[in-house]
């Protein structure tokens, strides 16, 4: 009888001792959750330079209208030219209006690939910055894990809101694990501190 509670304390000991050193290693180990794209919003210099690839988007299409308004202007006038229509001239004249069109369509669309390879390029250097900053943050803080998720509150009458919240990664936390708002002050810090005059603490 005095065996088994002997073996029943020891077994009673060596369970809360387990659970000592569990809670230990959970305290350790701390969960931080994070909102990207609120992130990416509130980069300065990111939105800054994402304007400056939009606008000059919006401005080479405009000039691209007003050039396929001009040479729609020049082939209405070689229509309406004493160049008879099958002649040598008016042929040759035919020709080289098709190859403006057909060149300014591949310049056109070689312009907008550049674009957008450069806005792909925006979006992953800023991911990388961004990442670099969480992670000296999480090393600062003993924080072991980081999960995206979107602070963005429901509406009923968008799907697409709805799906973002059932599919997320995170179901419930408690504001203190939320580090969007310091990670965005220390992009924004840093930022800064790249302009003339800006200074970054350590």
């Amino acid at each position: 009888m005095k065996t088994k509670r002997r073996i029943a304390t020891i077994l009673t000991v060596l369970t809360v001792t387990a659970l000592i050193n569990l809670s230990s290693v959970s305290a350790q180990q701390k969960v931080a959750i994070v909102d990207i794209p609120l992130i990416f919003k509130s980069h300065v210099t990111f939105g800054q330079r994402l304007d400056g690839l939009k606008t000059e988007a919006e401005n080479f299409k405009m000039e691209s209208m007003n050039a396929q308004q001009r040479l729609m202007t020049t082939a209405q006038q070689l229509e309406q030219s004493d160049i008879q229509p099958g002649t040598a001239e008016f042929k040759r004249e035919e020709t080289a209006l098709a190859q403006q069109a057909a060149k300014m369509e591949v310049d056109q669309k070689d312009t907008m690939r550049g674009l957008m390879q450069r806005e792909a390029q925006l979006h992953y250097q800023t991911y990388r910055s961004v990442n670099e900053v969480i992670q000296q943050y999480c090393e600062r803080n003993n924080i072991a894990l980081v999960l995206k998720f979107n602070r963005a509150e429901i509406d009923p009458a968008n799907p697409r809101t709805v799906m973002q919240k059932v599919n997320g990664n995170v179901i419930y936390h408690v504001p203190q694990n939320d580090i969007t708002d310091q990670i965005i002050a220390r992009v924004n810090q840093i930022a800064a501190a790249q302009n003339p005059g800006g200074t970054l603490q350590k």
